[in-house]
């Protein structure tokens, strides 16, 4: 059965892979580390850009006795810190357009799901009251079905 430790999982896998495919020139690369399932805090980023996928909320809309038709809701954060703000908003923008092209072609997350889509982004020019602490969070819908 897919559950949404799984989603979250394969949402990792799919951002560690093939992000960087998708960065514009002068973008730095993403290693492993950059890309984490954990609450996102500027205080404890281990290099200047990271991922954060986090869940948010889940719909069971269609609830049966063999499977049960799901929405489970995951935001991506992206933290980019240490760097002039104009810098600072190339790189933001630059991984938030490789994030969303990885994700564009990874619809379905290697087969978890049926597939998933941004309902929404939220861009941040300041985080914390610091102008050099820029974000986007992506609210990602993903859809699946849970067998049993």
């Amino acid at each position: 059965m897919i559950n949404e430790i799984n989603i979250l999982e394969a949402v990792q896998t799919v951002l560690r892979r093939d992000v960087n495919q998708y960065l514009p020139e002068g973008v730095e690369d993403l290693v492993d580390e950059d890309v984490q399932i954990e609450f996102p805090s500027v205080d404890l980023m281990r290099t200047d850009k990271m991922l954060f996928i986090q869940p948010n909320y889940a719909e069971y809309s269609s609830l049966a006795t063999t499977n049960d038709a799901s929405n489970f809701t995951v935001s991506v954060f992206l933290i980019c810190k240490r760097d002039t703000p104009s810098n600072l908003t190339i790189k933001t923008f630059g991984i938030f357009n490789a994030v969303y092209e990885a994700l564009r072609k990874s619809m379905s997350l290697d087969g978890v799901c049926d597939f998933v889509e941004i309902t929404d982004a939220d861009f941040y020019p300041a985080i914390e009251a610091n102008k050099n602490v820029q974000g986007v969070e992506l609210t990602c819908a993903v859809h699946y079905t849970k067998d049993f």
